[in-house]
């Protein structure tokens, strides 16, 4: 069976969009609840709910690639490149900065001009410290691109790009199509979403870099959500894929395969509606932790604010095992009688919840 760059219509992509109306509605609906509770932040807020998006996104979109940066790492370069007062913290890990720096520039560039000078920068910023990679240039060459799994010798070719050589005509001809994409009876949102469900496989199915074309694809379906709705919107793509990568890839496998690509769009749909929500949430918990701050900030001294901040970089996937007297000694440098002090006001002052009894006491953070 020929994959569909080698299908004579291709580009020519066929799909319905009968069902896709509720996907749509929902993703509305959800953008419109989210960017109702942003309106209410202070701009400070805002750019640590834009922060908090891009450092969650930063590490997803790697570790979808086998890459992993620590949260510190990522977070501390984010705040750097995007010019945190009185921080000058750096990180020495110049990967982590990369993709750091890559989530700021796309954000930044979303209502720029798609060309193939974008896409050059993008990849030389994500690139540039990889050695054996020719970052900031398309891929050149005879040998065949092929996304493989096995072991030497017994290799799975799960798919295979066009030759490099096609390169030249076949970038500028998607660049062509996604200029010209238009689906106007699908109302803003529904346009939005189809280019970048599209866009993102079209993308893919050209796999026009050495390494990095995974990162720059799901940048490029970012691009394409915000660009036509006309406003920066950061929906963490990478963090719904990463939830179940093997579907992702059987059916980019199966949509590459056939030029009908329904199937491909239904699911890019669910995927941009999960990843909306994961977004929601890191707003929501935002709110909480304004709330939160606004109840107790007078009353907590250092230590425990110190502790409560570290409890809080983890979102709201929570604290894991709660915090604990051990954690609170190990994050505070403090005594075992003070630790216990602290948490037992913590408690008192219904900052915490206190979980269990006895030894295996815990302590929650009380955001509702």
């Amino acid at each position: 069976m020929n994959y569909i760059w080698q299908l004579e219509n291709f580009p020519d992509f066929s799909y319905s969009t009968e069902k896709l109306l509720p996907g749509i509605q929902n993703f509305a609906l959800e953008l419109g609840e989210t960017n109702g509770i942003l309106q209410g932040f202070s701009e400070e807020t805002k750019r640590d709910v834009f922060t908090e998006l891009l450092l969650s996104e930063a590490l997803k979109t790697s570790e979808i690639e086998g890459e992993y940066f620590s949260r510190e790492e990522v977070m501390s370069s984010l705040k750097l490149n995007l010019g945190y007062k009185d921080f000058h913290k750096t990180t020495k890990n110049k990967k982590a900065n990369a993709i750091a720096v890559l989530m700021i520039e796309v954000q930044k560039s979303y209502n720029k001009t798609l060309d193939e000078n974008l896409l050059l920068d993008w990849h030389k910023i994500l690139m540039e410290y990889e050695e054996s990679i020719n970052h900031g240039q398309f891929r050149k060459g005879k040998e065949p691109m092929q996304v493989v799994s096995g072991s030497f010798g017994n290799f799975t070719v799960h798919y295979e790009a066009p030759p490099a050589k096609d390169l030249p005509v076949l970038i500028p001809e998607f660049i062509g199509w996604y200029k010209s994409f238009t689906k106007p009876n699908l109302g803003k949102v529904g346009e939005a979403m189809l280019l970048a469900a599209i866009a993102h496989l079209y993308f893919e199915t050209l796999h026009p870099f050495e390494d990095g074309n995974g990162r720059i694809g799901r940048a490029l379906a970012e691009k394409a959500l915000a660009e036509k709705l006309e406003v920066p919107i950061f929906v963490g793509l990478s963090k719904a894929i990463e939830k179940d990568k093997s579907r992702y890839y059987n059916e980019l496998k199966k949509a590459q395969r056939n030029l009908q690509i329904t199937d491909w769009v239904h699911y890019f749909f669910d995927i941009l509606n999960a990843a909306l929500i994961n977004s929601k949430n890191v707003v929501t918990f935002t709110l909480k932790k304004v709330r939160f701050f606004d109840s107790f900030q007078d009353q907590l001294n250092e230590r425990q604010l110190k502790a409560i901040n570290k409890m809080m970089e983890q979102g709201e996937e929570g604290f894991e095992g709660g915090m604990t007297a051990k954690k609170y000694i190990s994050i505070t440098k403090t005594s075992k009688a003070t630790a216990t002090r602290d948490l037992q006001q913590l408690a008192e002052m219904n900052a915490f919840i206190k979980v269990g009894a006895g030894r295996s006491v815990s302590y929650e953070l009380n955001m509702y």
